[in-house]
């Protein structure tokens, strides 16, 4: 009974394959020309639909495109009874090249004999249609080729591989046997097989690309210097990179059983160390929509000290969904160090720096002492007590200065300061009479237009005193190279009242300042003097800075340097 039913249900089903079969019998043209085209009315029976399904599956059983060709030209052979036949593909220029061949040498596919051949495969490139002819002897198209004679070619048919209208190659087939001459039904299947071919060869061709591609990232990815671990949401290691399982092996962090050489489908709590997984989840938790990094991670291993940078970078997948983290490691235990050296030399050179600059204020100071001292000795041996007990005032002060300037050196680079509210008339007349009696001032004039109303400073005496006698022994120095020791100092000030400041100007009638030199004059090594060392006004900008003032510098109408200096006034100070 049940044996009854399932027959029905087979012949129910076979009449419906066989009602199908009439319905796909294709209307493929509605004339026969002269041309051999297809274009007949041409019915496909159940057999050749069969076979076109087994060699359908065959040709879309594998991506491999070698293999592909190969059973696209052998079945096709099969499936149409063929002697002989090749298959050529476009290359990027267009041109038509021989992928694989049946019954057909290799040293003939260039030959003479196969030309015949390859002009109906560029026919069929051309205009896009199949050619095909039943009896090639009596075709006018092909019977005056002597290689039609010679090789005793009855029936042949090219037909395009095409994907989506653009044709990729062709598919050729011939016979020389009379009875296994071609039909149109035959020309019909051969298209439709050759419409799956091309299909099969394009997705191979695609497939190739993809593996390429794939191939090249991964070779990119495993030559990347810097470690990297592609970390899924769920803290699960994906990928990582060579360097980064030499890295992490190095610092011995490898997850249990992996021995630093497989990290894929770990989790991220395996192979980081408890000390440090604290430091990752949260790095993690803040890099959801930016990188975040760390900068230092100090690692011991082996009673050896490694520093790691490591970055994490949130990534997004196809579907723009939250996909992970690219987490990048750097092993920078070497950078660390030279930076560390770096550092250290440069502490060293400051050292050096500090030490012409306290050469070059220093000088200053034993200048004017070493001035008084052979003034008193001559004014003692011409018995004139008054006038040394002058000078030797001025020694004493002057030792007093270099010993606020030595204590003002025990810190250095805070360059601390000691403000105390101070007239500055009385500060620059004491500087002038000071430095009046030096050799680099008997030529010089100094010129004080000070109000003595102004209110008092907000300085460190000692500090303060030293910036204008760099100003003073710049422009002293300035004389002596151009104009044998004669010059002019013009020293003027005024209060700001909006701004709670005094601002001094110091002006000599020298050369000035030279441009290249002007730009970049408070730097230190900066300076226009031969002798010079590049370190007093890149003290004297320090010192003014710390008191919360400004120093500028300029040149005149007339050519000479110009200084402004702005100091706030004290607290408590009367206009």
């Amino acid at each position: 009974m049940m044996k009854s039913v399932n027959t029905k249900q087979d012949e129910s089903t076979k009449i419906d394959i066989a009602s199908e079969l009439k319905k796909f019998n294709l209307d493929l043209g509605k004339t026969d020309d002269a041309q051999g085209r297809s274009g007949a009315n041409v019915g496909i029976g159940y057999d050749d639909l069969a076979a076109l399904y087994d060699v359908s599956q065959a040709v879309n059983s594998t991506l491999i495109l070698d293999d592909i060709l190969d059973i696209v030209m052998t079945r096709s052979i099969k499936l149409l009874h063929a002697e002989r036949g090749f298959l050529m593909l476009l290359d990027d220029q267009g041109k038509l090249q021989f992928k694989t061949a049946h019954n057909i040498k290799k040293e003939q596919l260039d030959s003479q004999d196969m030309k015949i051949s390859t002009t109906l495969a560029n026919m069929v490139v051309k205009s896009g249609n199949a050619v095909y002819t039943s009896d090639a002897q009596t075709d006018e198209r092909f019977s005056q080729k002597a290689s039609i004679l010679d090789l005793n070619i009855r029936s042949a048919m090219c037909v395009p591989l095409k994907i989506k209208r653009k044709i990729i190659g062709v598919l050729y087939l011939d016979n020389s046997s009379q009875a296994n001459i071609f039909l149109k039904q035959d020309l019909a299947l051969f298209e439709m097989f050759a419409a799956q071919a091309a299909l099969a060869i394009h997705n191979a061709r695609l497939y190739t690309e993809v593996l390429e591609l794939q191939k090249h990232q991964e070779n990119i990815f495993a030559n990347i210097p810097i470690g990297v671990l592609v970390v899924d949401t769920r803290g699960l290691v994906t990928a990582a990179n060579a360097a980064a399982t030499n890295i992490f092996k190095q610092v011995g962090w490898s997850p249990a059983g992996s021995q630093g050489s497989n990290f894929a489908g770990r989790s991220l709590a395996e192979i980081v160390p408890t000390e440090f997984s604290a430091k990752f989840a949260n790095a993690i938790v803040k890099a959801t929509t930016r990188p975040i990094e760390l900068t230092r991670l100090n690692v011991e291993c082996a009673k050896s000290e490694f520093v790691l940078k490591i970055g994490f970078c949130p990534f997004e997948n196809y579907q723009g969904e939250a996909g992970g983290h690219i987490i990048l490691i750097e092993e920078i235990t070497e950078q660390v160090i030279l930076e560390q050296y770096l550092i250290l030399s440069e502490k060293l050179i400051a050292k050096g720096e500090m030490a012409a600059a306290i050469g070059h204020e220093l000088n200053n100071y034993l200048a004017v002492i070493s001035t008084n001292a052979q003034l008193l000795s001559m004014y003692l041996s011409e018995t004139g007590l008054d006038k040394a007990f002058n000078k030797v005032n001025i020694i004493i002060k002057n030792v007093e200065h270099i010993k606020r300037f030595s204590d003002g050196l025990m810190d250095f680079s805070a360059l601390e300061s000691k403000p105390v509210p101070y007239d500055l008339h009385r500060l620059l007349e004491d500087l002038v009479f000071f430095v009046h009696p030096q050799q680099a001032f008997r030529r010089a004039t100094i010129d004080l237009n000070i109000p003595g109303d102004l209110p008092q400073l907000n300085i460190d005496v000692g500090q303060i005193h030293q910036v204008f006698l760099n100003l003073f022994m710049n422009s002293a120095d300035v004389f002596a190279e151009f104009s044998e020791g004669r010059g002019k100092i013009a020293v003027s000030a005024e209060y700001v009242k909006d701004q709670g400041a005094i601002k001094i100007t110091i002006a000599d009638d020298g050369p000035g300042i030279p441009g290249e030199v002007l730009a970049k004059i408070f730097e230190p090594h900066i300076t226009s003097k031969k002798a010079g060392h590049g370190f007093g006004l890149w003290t004297c900008h320090r010192i003014i800075q710390s008191h919360k003032g400004n120093i500028t510098a300029g040149n005149l109408n007339s050519g000479g340097a110009c200084f402004e200096i702005i100091l706030p006034v004290a607290p408590d100070s009367n206009e």
